[in-house]
């Protein structure tokens, strides 16, 4: 019915001064003159309900009394910064459709009333806009979109000497910062090493053009430390340049105290942009959404599921189809809550299958599709092996640990994998290489190796064995152990996936293939419990980037000469990584609280 402006309710609202019998009483109006009166409001109804005026009640706006004057429309131009002339073909959206700008870079498009920003997709021949004062990605407008009128929006966009074919593309899993001390940790040890380590690669030649994206959560349901979050990003300066730190919305972005999607995502609007929306870097399109969907019928029991509405599905239907030539290209599809699994299972942390399926349907129409996820607190690499890329190969799913780790009670995530974020490198239409880089700690820090023959306690005296398992705490969380792990090396991979990476124990130069096998890190569980007062079963899962083998003697303590190397081959590229470890953990240390 195209912009719906008025709703019967308003209508009764603007006339009841007039036939409301109590306002009546004056006897300023006569019989005829309120006949007259009432025959124009039903009138007047009757065009306004025919001529597809009325107004859902559910409309946030609904109350506005300002009368139309017209319909809500976005016009502007967007214009290089050098030249002055319009930019032709650059998608502009509302977050619900699409235009594009004509050959004079000017676009016009009708908004959906509930619009809140007009933005665009950079172009791969142009800088992202930084705003002035905070240096974060600005590709929308920051004036509220009147409504009913005409709103002009104007962008200039500085061009790149070149199309950037090669960069580095920076994912961070769960800030989560809650109180004053998480956003100190976050700010004198998660940003600075992510400065240092691209510093580093720029200086070295390995890395340029570098852009990053958190993946969710950037607090834990509080508000207050919304400006300190988005202050401590605004200044990670590499070398002349500033890192274009995007964000995406997680479920404890959202307002709580809200009851529905479209509110409770009003205060991260307001201080980061748009929830759901793109740009283009080379041969690279990436897509950022936000796919924690509320379900709560009321403001005291908020919940949610991970999916997309189909408005959603839409919009970003729309946004790939004019992603041109996408055979020969990289989409990186960014969002909170995995796809891995399908609908399978319960809890928050298992998709309810909203359209994630017609969503990877989507992203095999481009040469390599990588899905970039975080809420879990762990890591974990999913292969959609059912959909396939134009290249032949599946869909990658990153999970990325947190940067918190574990809600920052450690150096660690609730599976035992160190605080951190991965680094892409992109070259061409390839992803060419990623690593999970710990904070503070050397690249090369991929692994760790346990004897499964052993024993950790702690402060509390509970005990952990590998075979046995051991009982934690208060509530008596039973933690199972795995028989077929005594007498083994035990190793810890926590980037690994069950497709790309080749363990082996090297002995006296004979090498032995490792068996991929899911438990718990008793180590991390006995710390936890231990240590750090974490009994519950977030602390206690088992999972499946473990390995084993047997030790030749029976028991790893005494064997010598030994390695663990594991090969990690990136699926596009077919690059290697090998990463080794020759000593075994049999301790806490490096697991700092």
């Amino acid at each position: 019915m195209g912009n719906l402006w008025f709703s019967t309710k308003d209508c009764s609202s603007f006339m009841a001064p007039f036939i409301n019998n109590g306002m009546i009483q004056n006897k300023s109006i006569n019989k005829k003159g309120l006949y007259m009166l009432r025959k124009f409001y039903y009138l007047f109804l009757t065009v306004a309900l025919l001529g597809g005026a009325a107004c859902s009640s559910s409309d946030p706006d609904d109350s506005d009394p300002t009368p139309p004057s017209s319909e809500t429309v976005l016009v502007g131009q967007i214009s290089d910064a050098t030249t002055g002339k319009g930019i032709a073909g650059v998608p502009v959206t509302d977050g619900y459709t699409f235009t594009t700008t004509d050959a004079d870079g000017n676009y016009r498009l009708v908004a959906n009333r509930y619009c809140r920003n007009v933005y665009y997709v950079t172009p791969a021949n142009y800088k992202v806009a930084l705003d002035p004062s905070s240096k974060l990605p600005l590709f929308y407008s920051t004036s509220t979109i009147q409504r009913y009128k005409e709103n002009r929006n104007d962008f200039k966009l500085e061009p790149l000497p070149a199309v950037e074919e090669n960069f580095t593309f920076v994912a961070i899993g769960d800030p989560q910062c809650k109180t004053d001390a998480d956003v100190t940790r976050w700010e004198t040890e998660t940003i600075p090493d992510i400065k240092s380590t691209l510093k580093s690669a720029q200086e070295s030649g390995k890395w340029t053009n570098a852009y990053a994206v958190t993946l969710g959560d950037i607090t834990f349901d509080n508000t207050v430390q919304w400006d300190p979050m988005k202050k401590s990003m605004s200044n990670v300066q590499i070398g002349t340049d500033y890192l274009p730190i995007f964000n995406c919305m997680g479920n404890h972005d959202h307002d709580a105290t809200q009851a529905n999607t479209y509110t409770a995502q009003t205060n991260y609007i307001q201080r980061f942009g748009p929830v759901d929306y793109s740009f283009n870097r080379g041969k690279a399109h990436i897509v950022v959404m936000d796919n924690v969907v509320c379900t709560t019928t009321n403001q005291s029991t908020w919940t949610y599921e991970a999916g997309f509405s189909q408005q959603q599905y839409n919009w970003l239907k729309a946004d790939l189809d004019l992603v041109e030539n996408k055979a020969d290209k990289i989409v990186f599809f960014c969002a909170h809550i995995p796809f891995r699994n399908g609908g399978t299972g319960t809890g928050s942390n298992v998709n309810k299958d909203k359209y994630y399926a017609e969503v990877l349907q989507l992203l095999t129409q481009f040469k390599e599709a990588h899905i970039m996820i975080g809420h879990t607190h762990y890591p974990q690499n999913y292969i959609h092996s059912g959909y396939k890329c134009q290249s032949g190969l599946p869909i990658y799913e990153h999970v990325h640990g947190g940067a918190c780790g574990a809600w920052w009670s450690s150096n660690l995530n609730v599976d035992g994998a160190p605080n951190g974020y991965s680094i892409y490198e992109v070259k061409g239409n390839v992803v060419d290489n990623w690593v999970a880089k710990p904070t503070n700690q050397s690249e090369s820090y991929q692994l760790r190796v346990y004897d499964g023959n052993a024993t950790y306690t702690g402060s509390k005296n509970y005990s952990y064995t590998w075979t046995g398992g051991g009982i934690g705490g208060s509530s008596n969380i039973n933690t199972p152990g795995v028989a077929g792990l005594k007498n083994c090396f035990v190793v810890s991979i926590w980037n690994d996936d069950p497709s790309y990476w080749k363990v082996e124990f090297v002995q006296n130069g004979q090498s032995t293939p490792m068996t991929r096998v899911s438990t718990r890190d008793m180590c991390v569980v006995s710390f936890f419990f231990n240590e750090c007062g974490k009994n519950t079963t977030t602390w206690n899962k088992s999972f499946q980037h473990f390995w084993k083998v047997e030790a030749p003697s029976g028991d790893p303590a005494k064997e010598e000469n030994w390695v663990v190397r594991a090969t990690q081959t990136i699926p596009g590229s077919k690059k290697t990584n090998v990463y080794e470890a020759s000593a075994l953990q049999t301790d806490y240390a490096g697991f700092a609280h």
